[in-house]
């Protein structure tokens, strides 16, 4: 029962990186000349969802004897979600 759990958790976890990247891309990309800070909503949610991806894919599928870890991929969908509202946050306060 673990292994269907895992595989929607993933396609859930996909949908949400997939969501969050392009939702960062077109709302915080800057469109004026900017240094530092004005790049941080932008870097937020783009690498740092791919960051969360990653490390929840590894935490799922390695090493997982017999069955997978079923609820990493819920965890990082809830992280990818959780990092585009302070993404957010942090675009009101800088940009």
């Amino acid at each position: 029962m673990r292994i269907p759990v895992a595989v929607f958790g993933m396609v859930v976890m996909f949908v949400a990186a997939v969501g969050v990247l392009f939702l960062g891309v077109l709302g915080f990309t800057p469109v004026n000349a900017c240094t530092g800070a004005c790049y941080a909503p932008f870097m937020m949610a783009t690498v740092g969802t791919v960051v969360i991806g990653l490390s929840a894919t590894f935490a799922t599928w390695f090493r997982a004897l017999r069955e997978p870890r079923a609820y990493w991929p819920w965890i990082g969908a809830a992280l990818m979600a959780a990092l585009y509202l302070v993404a957010l946050s942090v675009a009101e306060q800088v940009l």
